[in-house]
């Protein structure tokens, strides 16, 4: 069970605060370092140093940080902003960013990294209103599922069923080949089936990692399947393959980890992430074509520099969503915010305006700074509240194997909303957190009713 801890309580306590404090003050450090390239850059470190002071006045709350949903997303926020104004300019013209590749007035990359860091400032403010007492769980105990072998055969069944709905939503001829590089028809029901490929990965990297023979044989086949898909994608949601398949191989050996698989899946993530900006490049999209483009495919310093550019860019989108964009209706946020399907609540009348252009779409941050002052901060702080009730949720659900893996797939699914915070619309994210949601509610109903069922049999046998 995870074991209470007293704010400042213990050497456990207090090696906990450093991790959340040295990420603040590398990031101010890297923002001083921008001020001396830059003077114009000097209105960001006020609220960089508040930054600061906001983590550490809310650490104790949210420990251990490593579980904080919260944090993972204050913290990308600040190294977005930190990457926009320190290198955003000098990779311009390394390409990989939609049309999005061009120089930013130094006053409005200031303005954009100010709200970055008052928007990460307000999403753990929101969670510390929420969690008011801190936890400890050791990464090796959230990591230990149990034995899991004997899952297999289920992971393995959850698995086909998940490829055989992708290739019927999205159609096996545009899975192969497809004159456009989208892919899909943005049903919620296709949404979510493709959020769930992620999770679904792991379970069958977990059976592939536990089981023999045919199993084994079955689980690399299904594996390659959900590649294939992933590549047919050109997204760069198969970066993440590798580090999903290490995953899988330390629930497998019960949280043991050792520094070869790392480093395998390490720089597995870095090739993965190249592939699918040499992918959009192509005359025609789909697994054959991306899988031909391969021969002409090189890990070049060129190729290195626009993936980094590719991840900046969302610093730009931002910009030029939330200043130098038109206004956008404010209808759009209701609509934006609705677990609705987009068809019922009117979304595909309004996605259109919320673009930079065919290919780029505004970022969620952007748009809540489009919105005006007001609803930025009651959005980010009902944010952070909400990722505040999250990490309670999780709480509840370390204390069992069962609640663990839920509590990691909650996680997970919350990763995949911050990464795509600044690049995506904010209906294209925030469902992600819907999802993380139900599934909690759902395994905190089946880890307290597992528990009164024992309590039940207990009582039952002593009497």
């Amino acid at each position: 069970m995870a074991t209470i801890i007293r704010p400042g309580a213990g050497p456990k306590a207090r090696a906990q605060s450093a991790v959340p404090l040295m990420v603040g003050l590398v990031l101010v450090i890297a923002v001083c370092a921008a001020t001396f390239a830059d003077v114009r850059y000097a209105p960001v470190l006020p609220y960089a140093l508040a930054y600061v002071a906001i983590v550490a006045a809310t650490w104790r709350r949210l420990a251990p940080v490593a579980l904080s949903p919260a944090f993972y997303l204050s913290a990308y926020l600040c190294v977005v902003a930190v990457l926009g104004v320190s290198v955003g300019d000098q990779l311009s013209g390394a390409g990989g960013t939609g049309f999005t590749d061009f120089l930013l007035d130094p006053a409005i990359s200031a303005r954009t990294a100010s709200a970055l860091f008052v928007a990460a400032s307000l999403c753990l403010i929101g969670a510390a209103l929420v969690r008011r007492r801190p936890s400890h769980i050791a990464i090796g105990d959230l990591l230990d599922l149990g034995d899991l072998s004997k899952y297999a055969k289920w992971f393995l069944l959850i698995g086909v069923v998940e490829l055989a709905v992708l290739a019927y939503i999205v159609g096996i001829n545009e899975i192969f080949e497809r004159d456009s590089r989208l892919l899909g028809r943005g049903t919620n029901i296709e949404t979510i089936v493709s959020m769930l490929a992620v999770a679904v990965l792991v379970l069958v990297g977990i059976a592939f990692f536990t089981s023999k023979g045919a199993l084994r044989f079955l689980s690399l086949v299904l594996i390659l399947g959900f590649i294939a898909y992933f590549v047919s994608m050109g997204s760069r949601r198969l970066a993440l393959v590798p580090l999903l398949l290490l995953l899988a191989y330390v629930f497998a050996r019960r949280g043991k980890l050792s520094v070869i698989p790392v480093v395998i899946a390490a720089v597995g993530a870095v090739v993965t992430l190249a592939l699918p900006l040499h992918f959009r490049g192509q005359a025609s999209h789909g697994l054959l074509p991306y899988m031909a483009s391969l021969s002409s495919f090189s890990l070049s310093p060129e190729m290195l520099a626009t993936s980094l550019n590719n991840f900046v860019a969302g610093f730009k989108i931002t910009a030029v969503t939330g200043f130098q964009s038109a206004k956008i209706p404010t209808e759009a946020l209701p609509i934006s915010l609705s677990p609705l399907d987009g068809n019922v609540v009117g979304w595909y009348e309004v996605a259109p305006l919320l673009r930079i252009n065919r290919y780029t779409p505004y970022s969620a941050i952007g748009e809540l700074i489009n919105y005006g002052s007001l609803v930025f901060v009651v959005i980010l702080l009902g944010l952070g509240i909400v990722l505040g009730f999250s990490q309670v949720l999780n709480d509840k659900l370390l204390t069992s194997p069962l609640g663990r893996l839920v509590a990691i797939l909650a996680l997970g699914l919350i990763f995949m909303f911050v990464i795509q915070s600044s690049q995506y619309n904010l209906r294209s994210v925030v469902r992600y957190i819907y999802l993380a949601l139900g599934a909690q509610v759902i395994g905190v109903v089946l880890v307290y009713a597992n528990r009164a069922l024992h309590r039940r049999e207990g009582s039952r046998a002593t009497t």
